[in-house]
């Protein structure tokens, strides 16, 4: 009878301890989250306050881009172009986050629909606030100011939520490592695109990783927050 108590009790000590490991270890990563997210957006508020600063780089790469120009890789830059506007990739938002609520994954499909409605809602915002130009040899007509790239700065949102809810069910380490590195080739390919289409400064694609890594970070950090509460401590 006692020798069976004292195991639960030991089963339960052990158990407190395996639980406060696994806070201790989500907090130091929720820190390390924090500082990227706080890091990006410095960054991002320096390209937007030293814009000058990157003129000579930004009239460079437009002229390098037109350079390189060929018919194959202009189809392709179109079709990423259409496919990675922010208004698809909003929508896609929407039937993924059904598809998640048909899952029972409510939380991923609250933050995915939540984080690309944000997304689109302070790209809009700093277009007009900064009131950037595009460049006038752009190969495909689009409508509005160019500082950030939207495009980029939804992908790297959209498309690095979808990483992490697979990282949720991927258990191999080279699985996870194969997605995380299909996922920064997906939206540098992107950026390059839409330097190469003339449609976009370097400046207005680097504000677009800077302001998306900001959202992703705040993101993530409120995919954790949704998964942790349910197991602290509550009182009464």
């Amino acid at each position: 009878m006692f020798g069976e108590v004292l195991i639960l009790r030991r089963g339960l000590l052990l158990g407190s301890l395996g639980v406060g490991s696994d806070l201790k270890n989500r907090s130091r990563a929720q820190l390390r989250l924090l500082l990227v997210s706080l890091l990006s957006l410095i960054g991002f508020l320096f390209v937007v306050l030293s814009k000058s600063v990157f003129v000579p780089m930004d009239a460079s790469m437009n002229s390098w881009s037109t350079s390189i120009q060929t018919a194959p890789l202009t189809l392709m830059a179109e079709v990423i172009a259409y496919c990675f506007d922010t208004t698809p990739l909003f929508v896609a938002s929407l039937l993924i986050a059904a598809f998640l609520v048909y899952k029972n994954r409510k939380e991923n499909a609250l933050l995915l629909a939540g984080a690309m409605g944000g997304d689109a809602a302070i790209v809009v915002i700093v277009k007009a606030l900064v009131h950037s130009e595009r460049p006038l040899n752009g190969i495909m007509q689009e409508m509005g100011f160019s500082f950030p790239s939207g495009h980029v700065t939804s992908s790297v949102v959209f498309l690095g939520l979808l990483t992490c809810f697979a990282f949720q069910y991927l258990k191999s380490s080279k699985a996870k490592t194969l997605t995380g590195m299909l996922y920064v080739a997906a939206v540098l390919l992107v950026g390059f695109y839409r330097i190469y289409l003339n449609v976009h400064w370097f400046s207005d694609v680097l504000g677009g990783y800077l302001l998306g890594a900001f959202l992703l970070m705040f993101a993530i950090l409120a995919l954790q927050y949704l998964e942790i509460s349910p197991h602290l401590p509550h009182e009464g």
